[in-house]
C-alpha cells in the first residue's frame, strides 16, 4: 500500500496547486494489487486501475512501533471500500478558499480521503490536524511518508 500525489496540469489541477501552494494536486492510496482507490471531482470515491503514471510520485507508508503507530493495512483498505460510491465533497474543497470549517462524513475530496483512511488505519500523518483541513501537498509533509517512487 502506497500513497500516491498527483502533479496535475489540468486548470482544476493548477488552482488546487496554486491554492496550497504545492506541486501536488490530487492524492490517492495504491492497493497491494497496484488498483487506487480515489475521491474524483464529479465521480466521488472511485475504484480503479491507473495506466497512466506521468506525474505521480508515490510515498511509502512509514511504520513506528515504539511510537505504538503501526499500519492496519487490512482496516485501511476495509475503510477505503467502505467509502466507495460517496460523492466528492465540493463544500469541504471550497473551504480551502473560505476558510469555514468543513468535513462531510458522507463526502470525501481526495487528500481527505487518504489522510482519515490512514488514520483509520493507525497511522496519523500530521498531528493535530482534521482530515478536511489537509490539502494534497501536506501529505507529503508527514514524518510516516517517504518518497519511493518518482514519476515524470
Amino acid at each position: 500500500m502506497r500513497v500516491l500525489l498527483f502533479k496535475g496540469r489540468g486548470a482544476m489541477s493548477m488552482a488546487i496547486r496554486w491554492q496550497s501552494r504545492s506541486i501536488y494536486s490530487h492524492a490517492a492510496i495504491q492497493l497491494d494489487d497496484g488498483s487506487i482507490i480515489e475521491s474524483w471531482q464529479g465521480s466521488g470515491v472511485q475504484h480503479k486501475n491507473l495506466s497512466d503514471w506521468d506525474d505521480i510520485d508515490a510515498f511509502e507508508i512509514l511504520d513506528a512501533p515504539e511510537l505504538g503507530i503501526e499500519l492496519d493495512t487490512e482496516g485501511c483498505e476495509e475503510f477505503l471500500r467502505a467509502q466507495l460510491g460517496k460523492g466528492y465533497d465540493y463544500t469541504s474543497v471550497l473551504r480551502f478558499v473560505s476558510r469555514r470549517k468543513g468535513g462531510n462524513p458522507d463526502r470525501w475530496f481526495c487528500s481527505e480521503l487518504v489522510f482519515a483512511a490512514l488514520a483509520h488505519a493507525g497511522v496519523n500523518l500530521l498531528e493535530r490536524c482534521e482530515p478536511w483541513r489537509v490539502s494534497p501537498g501536506m501529505l507529503a509533509w508527514s514524518p510516516f511518508l517517504r518518497l519511493s517512487r518518482r514519476h515524470r
